[in-house]
């Protein structure tokens, strides 16, 4: 009896918490809620919140476009005079935007009004074609993709300090690096390579220790966006998707089909309710329900 006493015991220790906590999670799903808020864009890419204004790159169009709440589509800034091509975005306070521009290869830093204020270079040199940003830690990172090739990986990703304006290389070596993002523990940084088709995991205190998160066929992982600490949204370029990566187990969750193939980034509202998304052969931006 007491024998069996202290394995109730045991069992209430150690594999009660473990039962209790697999029980109560719960993998994100998709809603099928999605609603086209605008239209008439020009490979929109890189959205980004300004407060309550959604910020987006018309890459070919040169143009960085506004939607607010109301619905207004506005141009935040017509880059059209100087040929820049914007791409991935980056908002910091106290009110400015950091572009990537990939026609010229170079970091843009905007005004709230729209105006150019620094153009950007790495020691006097050209990037090869800045895509994509994210910010953590007062720090933004970059990706700086070169050659789309499987078996040429000349990739690199810098990192920016906005208040300096110092740019520094943190690593080299990547399959086209695209979409990036920061796990909210700041410890890992994790990157599409779209060349190859997977997401890879970055150590930021050690980014040549890598491993792969996950593949994801027949299109390239492109915007990637936490909804939670374990959860990753990733749009799927060519695929025509949003895809739920559960990056625990490695697995994919959910998928929600878009209505044109070239799914290019993906944000959230800053109150969590809605997920906003690019789409570059419809040309138009997304809004998506998430569920409570």
């Amino acid at each position: 009896m007491e024998k069996m006493m202290i394995i109730h015991k045991i069992y209430l220790l150690f594999f009660l918490p473990l039962l209790i906590t697999a029980c109560s999670k719960q993998d994100f799903q998709f809603s099928e809620d999605v609603v086209k808020v605008a239209e008439g864009l020009n490979f929109p890419e890189g959205p980004v919140f300004a407060g309550d204004d959604l910020l987006f790159s018309n890459c070919y169009g040169m143009w960085i476009g506004k939607w607010s709440k109301d619905g207004r589509l506005d141009t935040f800034a017509d880059l059209s005079d100087k040929n820049f091509k914007p791409n991935g975005l980056c908002w910091t306070p106290p009110g400015y935007l950091w572009v990537c521009e990939f026609n010229q290869g170079r970091i843009l830093k905007l005004d709230a009004s729209g105006t150019i204020l620094k153009v950007l270079d790495y020691n006097g040199e050209r990037f090869s074609r800045p895509n994509d940003m994210t910010l953590h830690n007062g720090l933004i990172y970059f990706t700086d993709p070169k050659s789309y090739s499987k078996t040429v990986w000349d990739g690199r990703i810098y990192f920016l300090n906005p208040e300096t304006e110092e740019i520094q290389l943190l690593t080299g070596g990547l399959a086209f690096p695209n979409g990036i993002a920061v796990e909210s523990g700041g410890k890992k940084l994790y990157v599409c390579e779209s060349a190859l088709n997977r997401i890879t995991v970055l150590p930021l205190d050690n980014p040549e220790e890598r491993e792969v998160l996950i593949e994801l066929p027949d299109g390239d992982p492109d915007g990637i966006e936490f909804y939670d600490e374990n959860t990753l949204l990733v749009a799927h370029f060519g695929g025509g998707k949003i895809y739920c990566i559960d990056i625990e187990t490695k697995t994919v969750t959910d998928s929600l089909k878009l209505p044109g193939k070239q799914v290019t980034n993906c944000v959230i509202s800053p109150d969590k309710k809605y997920l906003y998304i690019t789409e570059a052969v419809t040309n138009a931006l997304y809004r998506l329900t998430l569920a409570p």
